[in-house]
């Protein structure tokens, strides 16, 4: 057979795969879909999939089912979905816990982001805040800083563990400001929070929704965010880069992903639903009482970017910290 018959074949072919895959969008969904989420019920990741799934249900008209797989730093939880049928009815939580700090800690995963699972679209952004005891001798960033600087490796500061997003926040600070404050690893927040509450430790990296109501009846400081800029919900906080540091932005991203293989007209179907998901204003109000922004990017391929932007930043955050996955 001629090469310009055997050409011609395989593009007929090709062209029937991509009929075969509009066909199936069209009809997309047709069943429930299920959300598999890397940690236990209860917790902000678990209740932000919630919100989400509610949302997109409404925009796509079939019931999303939430799926908890919790343990193991998510790696179980990605590889059920990376098994699972490129069909569009498996989707994940994925944060950039997942995709850019496991990468840096384990020197070998089961599982790489971007070849193994298809991006489809952020849906949140969340920032950490630097927490202060009620008697910390500095009510301020820079006053923070100076009492730190007067008295190296006196001071101490919780996280929910090594290699967490609160134990890098903190190092990449004290790395870019010169600054010596002993970590303490706690194992979660449930443990961390109230070690600074009665004063085990003199601060913390704490999510907003866990320290709001210490910080209301005066036991704990707001010193500062880990976003690039200031929160919404804490606006009179300065973001730790106004101490003079300019690339700063720990803040977390969340997105949602499908198996690797996924036809791009039901990730593009998907993507199109989140991005009017997280603008509905139920969507916003219940996303703020757990402490989350809605992404205002829900394109595959900003959340492509943000993949490959977090693993570069991440491998030198925790080359910094000499953090280990145990």
């Amino acid at each position: 057979m001629k090469l310009s018959n055997l050409l011609r074949r395989a593009g007929t072919a090709l062209l029937a795969l991509a009929f075969v895959a509009l066909g199936h969008a069209q009809d997309y969904p047709s069943r429930p879909i299920k959300i598999i989420v890397p940690y236990a019920a209860g917790g902000q990741g678990d209740s932000s999939i919630r919100i989400i799934a509610n949302a997109l249900s409404q925009q796509l008209g079939q019931t999303f089912v939430v799926e908890n797989i919790p343990g193991s730093s998510g790696i179980g939880a990605i590889q059920t979905v990376m098994r699972a049928p490129a069909d569009g009815y498996t989707l994940m939580y994925n944060d950039n816990g997942h995709w850019g700090i496991n990468p840096a800690l384990y020197k070998k995963l089961p599982y790489d982001t971007l070849r193994d699972l298809a991006p489809v679209g952020l849906i949140a952004q969340s920032t950490l805040f630097l927490v202060a005891t009620a008697s910390f001798p500095a009510n301020n960033l820079k006053d923070l800083i100076a009492a730190v600087k007067a008295k190296p490796d006196f001071y101490t500061y919780a996280s929910s563990g090594i290699g967490s997003p609160h134990h890098l926040t903190m190092e990449e600070f004290k790395s870019a400001l010169g600054l010596k404050i002993l970590h303490v690893p706690y194992k979660g927040s449930s443990q961390s929070i109230p070690a600074l509450v009665s004063g085990e430790v003199s601060m913390a990296i704490a999510s907003l929704p866990a320290v709001q109501g210490f910080v209301k009846e005066g036991k704990l400081k707001l010193i500062a965010g880990n976003s690039k800029n200031r929160s919404v919900f804490a606006p009179s906080v300065p973001a730790m880069r106004e101490a003079g540091i300019a690339d700063f932005d720990q803040s977390a991203g969340i997105g949602i992903f499908a198996p690797a293989g996924t036809p791009k007209p039901i990730i593009a179907k998907l993507s199109a639903a989140l991005a009017k998901a997280v603008a509905l204003p139920d969507t916003v109000n219940r996303f703020a009482v757990v402490g989350l922004e809605p992404a205002t990017n829900t394109s595959p391929e900003f959340l492509t970017q943000t993949v490959i932007a977090d693993q570069a930043k991440f491998a030198q955050i925790v080359k910094i910290s000499g953090a280990q996955a145990e």
